[in-house]
Formats: structure tokens, sequence, C-alpha cells
């Protein structure tokens, strides 16, 4: 899965989970100042991610992004690490 396709389907999951979506949906897009977030809203949205991309994100880590683009590297980045794992399995 690519980079960008993660940014449209975490886009995609803001606004049809959260409806929560502003026409400044851009990769630097701030999830408590463009969105109106609060951080509870933050972990509703990482758990529908979890659950989307079929993946587990460690703890806490609605305290640790804050951007569209910080999200979008955190889901790459386990994508990546899933797909090593099946080809090392």
């Amino acid at each position: 899965m690519s980079y960008s396709e993660i940014y449209q389907d975490i886009r995609t999951l803001i606004f049809e989970k959260l409806k929560s979506f502003r026409d400044s949906a851009s990769y630097t897009a701030n999830f408590q100042d463009d969105f109106g977030l609060e951080r509870w809203e933050i972990n509703l949205l990482l758990y529908n991610v979890e659950d989307h991309f079929n993946l587990r994100l460690k703890a806490g880590l609605e305290h640790e992004v804050d951007t569209i683009n910080q999200l979008v590297a955190v889901v790459y980045r386990e994508k990546q690490r899933q797909k090593d794992a099946l080809k090392a399995a």
C-alpha cells in the first residue's frame, strides 16, 4: 500500500467516522487545530485506523500524532513491518 493510498484512506475515515472534515485536509492538517478533534476523538480515529488497516498501533499514540502526515507515516511503517514479516515467514 502506498503512502498516498494510506493518506486517502485516513482522510476518508476522518470524514466518515468522525464527521469532521474541512477543506484543508492536507498532509499537514492538524487534528486539533484544523479539525477541532479532542484527544478522545483522536483515540477513536486511531481505533478506526487499526480496524481499517488491520494493524495494532502502540498505546498512547493519540498524544504523539498531531497531523495527518504523522499518522500516515506511522501506518506506513507498520504496514511495511507486516509486509517484511510475511516475507521472512
